[in-house]
C-alpha cells in the first residue's frame, strides 16, 4: 500500500474534538442542530437525539441561541470572526465562543480556569510589550512573558527559513530542560497543510498528548475546524511529541506582512491545559512583539532603501557621462560591484567581456552564457549551489558557487552576472530526517503514512560547495543596479541630455518610492485593521470582567492607544490618497464651513472656547480638500487652548493680499516649542508639549500637502505657552 506523505494527511475536519472542549454547530438558518461533540449531552444533561432538532427548543440550549451574542453571529455576514463570553452551565463558569462559518454558528465551550481577578493579572503581564518600539530583542522579552504567562517548561520563537525549514532564535525554559536555541528543523516537522492553517487560526493547543479525543456527530459530510480552539490534532503530530518526550502543546502564529513568519511554540514534559484568557493573552502579547519587530524591520529597510537609492542616483549620473552602454559599464565595473556587493561581477556586452573582483575566466564566462541562453528566461537567475550542480559540466571554480545572471539583450548575448564564493557553514540539526513507513489509526480507520520520526537527538551537517543565500537585500541590489542599466541603455538611445537624463531619473525614483509608500500605506492600514478589532474586543470583554479601578484605567489606556492607532491609519489614508484626488477649483464662500469646524470642535473639545470671526472673503478651491484644511486648523485652535488655565479664545479673520486671500486663525493656547518649528509639518511629528493630547501627527501634513496642490500655502508664527497663528494663503475667489 501506498504511504500518504504527511503533507497530504487533511487535518483540518478530523471529525474528533479535545476533551476539554464542547462544541455544537446550528444552522443559521433553519435554527437547527448540524453536529455536536459527543460530550455535550452529558454537559447539558440532555439525552443523544438532539441532531436535527431545533435549539431554541432544547433545554438551555435555547438559552444560549437566544443570546444577543448568538443573535448578532447569526445576522452577521462576516465568517470566521469569534465573540468571546462567560457562561454558567451548572454552576460553573464556561467560556463561549460564538463564530459563523458557511451558514453553521459555531459555538465552543471549555470550562473557565481563572476568575475575574486572576484574569485581570494577564493585563499587566503584557503591558510592557505595548510600550516597546525595538526589534533587536524583542523576541527574547517575549519568550520571558509568554512563560511567565502560560508557566510551560519551555517557550521558544522559531522562525521559518525561505526553504520552509525552520531555526530557533529565541528560548526560555526551565534549568533542568534541555536547551534546543539554534537548532534546525525540516520542513517536514510543520508541513504546509499545517503552516496553511496557521494562517488561519493564530493559536493552537494540545492539552495531552493521551487525551482520548471526543466524536462530532454530525448530518454534514465533514465539519471544517480550521478555526476551531478545541480541534483535535493529527495523531501523526501527537506521535511525534511522544517521539519527542512532549506530553502538552502550545503554539502561536508570527504573522508579518501578512505571512507565517514563524510560530511561539510552548512545551511541557506532563500534562497542562491552559485557560482560554491565558491562550488571548498569549496571543495579544505575541501580536504586539510582531507589529514592534515589523515596524523595526520596515525603520531599517527605509534607512537601507534610501541608501542605495543614493548610490544608484550617483551611479546613474556616472554611467549617462559616456555615449554608449559598453563604456558606461566598463569604466564603472568597480563602483557597480561595491554597489552590489558580491564578491565578483562581470558584464558582456557587444562581446566584450569586463570583470571585477572574483570572478571565473574568460572562457568560463562565456561558457556559462551559452548555458543561461539555453536553459533561462529573462528574468533575474538567482542560484546558491550553481558550482555544486554545473561544476564539473562548466568546468567552474568555487568562485561562483552562488550566481545571479540578468540578460541586457538575450539576441546579442549581453549579459551581468554577479558572484559569491563559498561559505562555508554548520547547521545543527534536531534530529534526523527519516522517511519510514508504518500504519497508524487515524481516528475511525488504519492509515498507512510516513512515520513521525523518532530521532531527536543533534546532529551536525557541514554544507560545502555552496555560497550564502541571495537574500531580499542582496536582490534589492541587483534588480536596482539591472534597472539603472536598463534605464541608462534607453536614454542614451533617444540621446537624452544630461540635464533630462537627471530629471528622469529623480522622478522615476520619486514615483517608485511614493508607490511603495502608498502601497505601505494601504497595507499595514488593511492588514492592521482586524488585529485591531480582535484587540479592542478583548480589551472588552477584559473591562466587563474587572472592577477594580486600577484595572480598568490600564485597560482604558489599552483601548484609547487601539483607537488612536485606527485614527492615526485613516488619516495616513487621507494623506497617500491626496495626490490622485481628482478635483474641479470652484469659487468658495468658507463661511459655513468654517461655522461647521468651530461647532464640530467645540462639541468634541472645548464648548466654551470663545471663537470670534470677522472679513471672510470667498476663495477659489475644491471644496473637500478647502473643509479639511479648516477642519483641522480650527480643532487643533480649540483642542490646544482646552486646558489652559485660562479661557480659550480663538480669532478668525481674512484680508484680500494681491490676487490671494490670507486667512489668520489665531488662539493663545500652548504654542509651539521653538525646537520643534522646523518640524511642525512633518508626518507623525507631534510637539514635545502635546503628550497629553489625543492626536496622530498627521493632520498638518494633510493640510501642506492641500495647500500645494490648491496653489496655495501655510505658515504660522507660534510662542510656547502663549498662542499660535496659523497663516494660510489661498487664491481668491470672486468678490
Amino acid at each position: 500500500m501506498k504511504a500518504v506523505p504527511c503533507n497530504e494527511i487533511v487535518i483540518h475536519h478530523p471529525g474528533y474534538i479535545q476533551s476539554f472542549g464542547y462544541l455544537l454547530g446550528v444552522n443559521a438558518l433553519t435554527n437547527t442542530i448540524e453536529f455536536y461533540s459527543d460530550n455535550v449531552p452529558t454537559l447539558f444533561e440532555l439525552d443523544h437525539s438532539i441532531l436535527g432538532q431545533r435549539a431554541d427548543s432544547i433545554g438551555e440550549l435555547g438559552f444560549i441561541v437566544g443570546s444577543p451574542q448568538f443573535v448578532f453571529v447569526v445576522s452577521s455576514a462576516e465568517d470566521d470572526v469569534k465573540y468571546i463570553d462567560r457562561i454558567l452551565i451548572n454552576s460553573r463558569e464556561h467560556h463561549i465562543t460564538y463564530y459563523r462559518h458557511n451558514d453553521i454558528i459555531y459555538i465552543e465551550l471549555e470550562a473557565c480556569i481563572l476568575n475575574a481577578k486572576d484574569n485581570s493579572i494577564l493585563v499587566k503581564k503584557i503591558k510592557n510589550l505595548i510600550s516597546l518600539r525595538q526589534g533587536g530583542n524583542i523576541w527574547e522579552f517575549l519568550v520571558e512573558k509568554i512563560k511567565e504567562i502560560t508557566d510551560y517548561d519551555r517557550v521558544m520563537i522559531y522562525q521559518f527559513n525561505e526553504d520552509k525549514s525552520g531555526k530557533v532564535i529565541a528560548e526560555a525554559k526551565n534549568a533542568n530542560m534541555e536547551s534546543y536555541l539554534d537548532l534546525h528543523y525540516p520542513e517536514s516537522d510543520i508541513p504546509s497543510q499545517a503552516r496553511a492553517l496557521y494562517l488561519k487560526n493564530f493559536k493552537r493547543i494540545l492539552s495531552d498528548v493521551n487525551d482520548k479525543p471526543v466524536r462530532i456527530l454530525s448530518n454534514l459530510e465533514n465539519v471544517d475546524l480550521s478555526i476551531s480552539s478545541v480541534r483535535a490534532l493529527s495523531p501523526i503530530h501527537v506521535e511525534y511529541l511522544i517521539n519527542a518526550k512532549i506530553a502538552s502543546s502550545f503554539s502561536i502564529s508570527i504573522i508579518i506582512d501578512n505571512e507565517l513568519w514563524g510560530l511561539v511554540t510552548c512545551h511541557s514534559t506532563y500534562q497542562k491545559h491552559i485557560d482560554l484568557d491565558h491562550r488571548i493573552s498569549a496571543e495579544i502579547a505575541t501580536f504586539i512583539a510582531a507589529n514592534s519587530y515589523h515596524s523595526f524591520l520596515s525603520a531599517n529597510i527605509l534607512e537601507y532603501d534610501k541608501i542605495l537609492i543614493s548610490k544608484c542616483q550617483n551611479l546613474k549620473i556616472e554611467l549617462l557621462s559616456f555615449q554608449n552602454i559598453a563604456d558606461s559599464v566598463s569604466k564603472n565595473i568597480n563602483k557597480i560591484r561595491e554597489i552590489s556587493e558580491t564578491e565578483g561581477f562581470a558584464a558582456i556586452i557587444d562581446g566584450q567581456i569586463t570583470t571585477s573582483g572574483r570572478t571565473p575566466n574568460s572562457k568560463t564566462l562565456e561558457k556559462i552564457i551559452a548555458w543561461a541562453k539555453t536553459n533561462l528566461e529573462d528574468q533575474i537567475y538567482y542560484d546558491n549551489s550553481f558550482y555544486k550542480t554545473y561544476g564539473k559540466k562548466l568546468g567552474l571554480d568555487k568562485s561562483c558557487c552562488g550566481i545571479a545572471l540578468s540578460f541586457i539583450n538575450k539576441d546579442q548575448g549581453n549579459v551581468l552576472m554577479w558572484f559569491k564564493g563559498e561559505f562555508q557553514q554548520q547547521i545543527s540539526w534536531a534530529g534526523k530526517k527519516e522517511n519510514k513507513i508504518k500504519t497508524i489509526r487515524m481516528f475511525d480507520e488504519k492509515t498507512t503514512v510516513v512515520s513521525p520520526r523518532q530521532s531527536f537527538e543533534v546532529y551536525n551537517e557541514e554544507i560545502l560547495d555552496r555560497s550564502a543565500s541571495w537574500d531580499s537585500k542582496d536582490k534589492k541590489r541587483v534588480i536596482a543596479v539591472k534597472e539603472i542599466i536598463d534605464r541608462t541603455i534607453q536614454e542614451q538611445l533617444f540621446h537624452i541630455s544630461n540635464l533630462n537624463a537627471e530629471l528622469y531619473k529623480v522622478n522615476s525614483e520619486l514615483g517608485k518610492v511614493n508607490e511603495e509608500l502608498d502601497a505601505y500605506s494601504h497595507t499595514i492600514s488593511h492588514d492592521l485593521a482586524t488585529p485591531l478589532t480582535v484587540m479592542k474586543l478583548n480589551m472588552q470583554i477584559m473591562a466587563k470582567l474587572n472592577t477594580e479601578n486600577t484595572n480598568i484605567k490600564l485597560i482604558n489606556n489599552v483601548l484609547n492607544e487601539i483607537d488612536n492607532m485606527s485614527d492615526m491609519m485613516t488619516n495616513v489614508l487621507k494623506l497617500s490618497r491626496l495626490k490622485y484626488s481628482e478635483y474641479d477649483i470652484i469659487d468658495i464662500d468658507p463661511a459655513k464651513i468654517i461655522d461647521k469646524a468651530i461647532s464640530d470642535a467645540k462639541l468634541s473639545y472645548n464648548d466654551s472656547a470663545q471663537v470670534t470671526i470677522e472679513n471672510i472673503f470667498r476663495i477659489s478651491g475644491e471644496k473637500s480638500m478647502v473643509t479639511q484644511v479648516f477642519q483641522n486648523i480650527i480643532t487643533n485652535a480649540v483642542k490646544y487652548s482646552a486646558k489652559k488655565d485660562s479661557e480659550a479664545k480663538i480669532h478668525i479673520s481674512s484680508y484680500l493680499q494681491d490676487d490671494n486671500v490670507v486667512f489668520e486663525i489665531e488662539d493663545n493656547g500652548i504654542g509651539i516649542p521653538y525646537t520643534s518649528k522646523k518640524d511642525v509639518f512633518k508626518i507623525f511629528n507631534r510637539m514635545s508639549n502635546t503628550k497629553s493630547y489625543f492626536g496622530s501627527g498627521v493632520g498638518l501634513s494633510i493640510v501642506e500637502s492641500i495647500m500645494k496642490k490648491l496653489n496655495g500655502s501655510i505658515d504660522f508664527e507660534s510662542v510656547e505657552n502663549q498662542g499660535t497663528k496659523f497663516i494660510v494663503t489661498f487664491p481668491s475667489g470672486v468678490s
